[in-house]
């Protein structure tokens, strides 16, 4: 079996909630040695966001956390004290990448910004994922998904009708994208490295990496001083687009008809009503998602998703959090697994998205626990020995449990 595309590469990670560990779960996915650096004072508060209920130490049982920070290692440095930065820099020396997304001034202000850190480590790689980037009028603010999905353009394209009200797209979309972003700039960075023998440093701004999205909608408004308007779930490329409701309790399928060809086919072999003489624009389309959701209304989705896939006719099921639980295709592919915890029972989590042909990503342990793996870096990586160590523990540099982990 092949390596891993990063295998013997080491990332120093300071991400803390999504975006960041999103990040970091495919780097360690894809071979990388990823240790997870929170501080005792100022972990990752999605340790303590939606844990096992009567749990000893929530901050190991959140559901959230263990999905985005599995495959890692658990370091605790309080980056705000000396000893604690003067730690980090003995590790970074022994890096190949850093990746944070602190508010754009917070690694400078503790002293770590990239000159230090090079200085260190001439060919080190920083990723920077603050939410506005590290320059413009903006960069001081603190980014969160749900409003860097505001500030990108992406909800003014969602809703219905041109004087609907913009939409999110539900979860804080804009975090695993740019996730996906930074994966993708490390590996650029280290093919560059490898070419070059230097280092780089990456300022991503995730509300850019957001706006990236709706490039027909930029080009459009550029080039033709079009505002591109809210269509629901039609499509102006095709005929016909929609999502109809099905047989069941909230079940729903997607179905895209592409040309008109496909719609006489579609009416004809279903035996819907296919003239539609005497309708136009607006109207057409309204009696066409008429007629198929009187069709759909009584069937099995899976049954309308295999008849339609037999008519070339573009359809998918509308999964929600339990049924793609259950997808069969899903199951059969093993897209889903489950990592023994030592703090909660085993659940379905997805495996990479990624699979190579010869080296397969395996999901190999569950996300670490708080400072896990203090004792492994700091003698057997950094050659620490005892007394150093019990000072650092002394001073509350590291520590096996957050300070008031209530207050995450």
């Amino acid at each position: 079996m092949k390596k891993l595309p990063l295998e013997g590469i080491r990332v120093a990670d300071l991400t803390m909630m999504w975006a960041g560990p999103y990040a970091t779960r495919v780097l360690a996915e894809m071979g990388a040695e990823v240790i997870k650096i929170e501080s005792p004072r100022a972990w990752d508060n999605i340790r303590t966001l939606i844990p096992l209920p009567d749990e000893a130490e929530p901050w190991n049982s959140s559901w959230y956390f263990n999905d985005y920070n599995r495959d890692k290692k658990s370091l605790t440095l309080d980056l705000a004290q000396d000893l604690g930065r003067q730690t980090f820099l003995k590790l970074i020396a022994k890096c190949d990448v850093v990746i944070e997304n602190y508010r754009a001034d917070v690694l400078d202000n503790l002293g770590l910004g990239y000159g230090v850190l090079k200085a260190v480590k001439p060919d080190i790689i920083l990723i920077s994922m603050a939410g506005y980037g590290k320059t413009g009028p903006e960069r001081d603010q603190v980014g969160f998904g749900p409003i860097i999905e505001q500030m990108s353009g992406l909800a003014s394209l969602t809703g219905y009708g041109d004087d609907g009200v913009p939409m999110k797209t539900g979860l804080s979309y804009g975090d695993p994208v740019a996730g996906k972003a930074a994966a993708a700039a490390v590996a650029l960075a280290l093919i560059q490295r490898r070419k070059t023998g230097e280092g780089v440093f990456i300022d991503l701004g995730q509300r850019e990496v957001m706006s990236t999205l709706i490039g027909e909608a930029f080009a459009a408004r550029a080039l033709r001083g079009e505002a591109t308007p809210q269509r629901g779930n039609r499509d102006a490329r095709y005929f016909a687009q929609g999502v109809y409701r099905c047989a069941g309790d909230d079940q729903w399928i997607a179905i895209t008809v592409r040309t008109e060809g496909q719609w006489n086919d579609l009416s004809h072999h279903f035996g819907l009503e296919q003239d539609l003489s005497g309708t136009s624009g607006a109207a057409r389309l309204e009696e066409i998602d008429r007629r198929i959701s009187q069709w759909t209304a009584d069937k099995e989705p899976q049954w309308l998703l295999e008849q339609l896939a037999a008519r070339a006719i573009a359809a998918g099921r509308v999964l929600n959090t339990v049924t793609v639980h259950e997808d069969m295709h899903l199951d059969e592919r093993g897209f889903w697994v489950e990592l023994p915890h030592p703090r909660m029972h085993a659940w379905k989590q997805p495996r990479s998205a990624w699979q190579f042909r010869e080296a397969t990503p395996t999901l190999k342990r569950h996300a670490p626990l708080f400072g896990e793996h203090n004792e492994e870096i700091l003698r057997g990586l950094l050659g620490l020995g005892d007394a150093e160590i019990a000072e650092l523990e002394r001073a509350g540099v590291i520590a096996g449990a957050p300070v008031n982990p209530a207050a995450g």
